[in-house]
Order: C-alpha cells, then sequence, then structure tokens
C-alpha cells in the first residue's frame, strides 16, 4: 500500500485500542466496525498522517439495503413497481450492496399487530418504491429516523427523506395538450385523484391544460377506477352514458381495461374516441394498437434512487428533498386528428 512508511495500521491501532484488522475494516469503509468507532479510527489515522492508497480510497463500500414496496402494487402482472424494484436491485448489486425486499401486505400496511418491517434485520438504508398508507410511512420514519431513506415514485414534506419522483403533473399535461392539438375538446379523465399523490398530480395537470386552454371540463370529467383509499387495486371502468372526444388515463393498465370495453361495446379506437396514457408500461399492441402515452423509465428512476440512497451513506449527511425525472410523450395509433371538434 502506499503510504508514509513512518506510520502502520499497528500503530493506529495501538493508539485507538483496537485489532488491526478493525483498522483495516475502518479505512476501507467496509461492515463490521460502528461509525463512531470508524469515525474515531479515520480521525486518529489522519492526525497521524496515515494515507490511503489510491484504489483503497476509491474503493466503494457496501451496504444493506432495505427495499419495500406495497403488496397491493405488484400483486397483478405486469406491474410497473416490480419492474422499478428489480432495477433497484440490479443497480444495488452493482455496487456490491446486499438487499432485503419486504413485501408490505395489507394487514401490515394498516398495522393492525403494530408496526412491522425487515423484520430484524440490519439495514443501513431504506428505499420505498411507490405510496404506502401515511400512518404506516409516519412510524417508518419514527423507527428509521437514524438511517437514510429514499422514496420512488411518492412524495411528502418528511425532512430526512430524499423523493425520486416521475413528473406526472407535467407529463399529464403533455398528454391533455396532445389531445388539445388534435382538435378534442370533450375530455374525461380516468383515475381515482384521491387513491395516490401521483393520480393527484397528473389530474391536476390535466386540468392545467384544460384550463391553459380556457377549455370548460364537462360536468362528469372524471371516470374512477378505484377505490379513493387506494387498498382496492383491482382496477376497473365503467364507461360513461355520454361518449366525449377522447379519455385521459392515469396509467397503462387502466386504459388497457378502457379500451378492452370501449372495444367490446363497438367503440373503436381511435376512430370513434382517442384514448391517452401514463407509463408506458404493461399491455401493449393489443387489437393492433400501441398506446400514446408517456414514458417513465424504471431504469433511471432506479438510477437515480440508488445514486442518492448511496451518496448519503458515503457522507452527505441531509437528504436533498424531490428529485424529479423527466419521461417523454410516446407517440401510438390511439389519436386521432379531429379539427371539426375544434369548435365545441
Amino acid at each position: 500500500m502506499k503510504r508514509r512508511k513512518e506510520i502502520r495500521m499497528e500503530q493506529i491501532a495501538a493508539e485507538v485500542g483496537v485489532s488491526t484488522v478493525t483498522v483495516s475494516n475502518a479505512l476501507r469503509g467496509r461492515k463490521g466496525v460502528s461509525e463512531e468507532l470508524r469515525k474515531r479510527i479515520c480521525e486518529t489515522a489522519e492526525a497521524m498522517g496515515y494515507q490511503l492508497s489510491e484504489d483503497v480510497v476509491k474503493e466503494e463500500r457496501s451496504f444493506t439495503i432495505g427495499i419495500a414496496v406495497a403488496e397491493r402494487y405488484i400483486k397483478i402482472f405486469p406491474s410497473f413497481y416490480m419492474e422499478v424494484y428489480k432495477c433497484v436491485a440490479h443497480e444495488l448489486t452493482k455496487r456490491r450492496c446486499m438487499v432485503v425486499f419486504e413485501v408490505i401486505n395489507a394487514e401490515q400496511e394498516k398495522m393492525i399487530h403494530g408496526f412491522s418491517m425487515f423484520y430484524g434485520a440490519e439495514i443501513e438504508g431504506i428505499i420505498l418504491i411507490g405510496e404506502t398508507d401515511q400512518d404506516y410511512i409516519r412510524e417508518m420514519v419514527k423507527k428509521y429516523a437514524s438511517i437514510p431513506l429514499v422514496c420512488i415514485d411518492y412524495y411528502d414534506m418528511f425532512e430526512n427523506i430524499d423523493y425520486v419522483v416521475t413528473n406526472s403533473y407535467g407529463g399529464m399535461q403533455q398528454m391533455t395538450e396532445l389531445l388539445l392539438d388534435a382538435g378534442h375538446r370533450d375530455l374525461v379523465f380516468v383515475g381515482t385523484p384521491e387513491a395516490t399523490g401521483s393520480i393527484m398530480d397528473r389530474y391536476l395537470g390535466f386540468c392545467r391544460a384544460m384550463e391553459k386552454r380556457e377549455v370548460k371540463l364537462r360536468e362528469n370529467h372524471i371516470l374512477h377506477d378505484r377505490e379513493a383509499d387506494g387498498y382496492d387495486y383491482n382496477l376497473d371502468v365503467e364507461l360513461p352514458e355520454t361518449l366525449p372526444d377522447a379519455f385521459v388515463c392515469n396509467c397503462d393498465k387502466c386504459a388497457n381495461i378502457l379500451i378492452e370495453k370501449l372495444l367490446q361495446k363497438g367503440i373503436q379506437v381511435p376512430e370513434d374516441v382517442s384514448v391517452v396514457s401514463f407509463d408506458h408500461h404493461g399491455l401493449q399492441g393489443r387489437s393492433g394498437l400501441e398506446l400514446t402515452t408517456y414514458e417513465n423509465d424504471e431504469r433511471v428512476l432506479a438510477h437515480v434512487g440508488v445514486g442518492i440512497m448511496l451518496k448519503r451513506l458515503n457522507g452527505n449527511e441531509r437528504a436533498v428533498g424531490i428529485h424529479i425525472v423527466e419521461g417523454k410523450v410516446i407517440c401510438g395509433n390511439t389519436v386521432r386528428t379531429a379539427k371539426k371538434n375544434i369548435s365545441k
């Protein structure tokens, strides 16, 4: 190792009162040393003039990271959040980290038998994918206040958490404006805004686009697809009595359910009605259709989320806040040009 010859690890160990192996693990950022002792060893080594080689300085520490997701989001396939989990786990494994995966079932999430998470596993950071019950999140923040927390596709106002979210508001505004540019004016939003923060943001983006273009919302402009409490994730849609020009769906799963029901009624997409969506994930190409949707790249979400987690574990003590990951519009064949509707 490239270091000052007069200073050896044995001398640092003697000064601190620990073994040479403990000093080696502490200076290399390896497990088995408490943060308090690691800090004391590093400060002593620096004061004595010890210098690690460049290869050791660059060596990344490995950590045990807990990843959690509510069962209701992944029990129906294909699942966007399951794909996010796979990408997060892959990113962490590349960084030599150990992953502990927790699927939070409805009983746990509602804390029927009290709060439980990771069953006593010694984790050093938590990545929560998707929104869970607010009381559950408060207990999680309280219990794990001493370690970094990163949420993906969910945000709130807790101070010790970093949030990585898709551009739900801006993305859905773009999708709505795409329909308006095509000449559609009578639009219906498909989704339950109260179910999750992401759906609420998408609904607000839809409303903003309509307001910006001074297009009046129809009286019944929301078509709900789930229960407001978010627990009933068996998506379903009832078609409105009066067909609009177009539907703006909060996610691709919802869009595909809607399209199937339209086709069963003999209503053609996009000839009779246009459909746009969000996520670019799930069943594509059914009945010869490719959804016009807003792509959220789970690989980018995972890369950003893991990067933030490791930065915090390696020295950034405070959470930065909300990180918005931009997506892009994917033009399928579910939107028709309807210039004749502009006068509506």
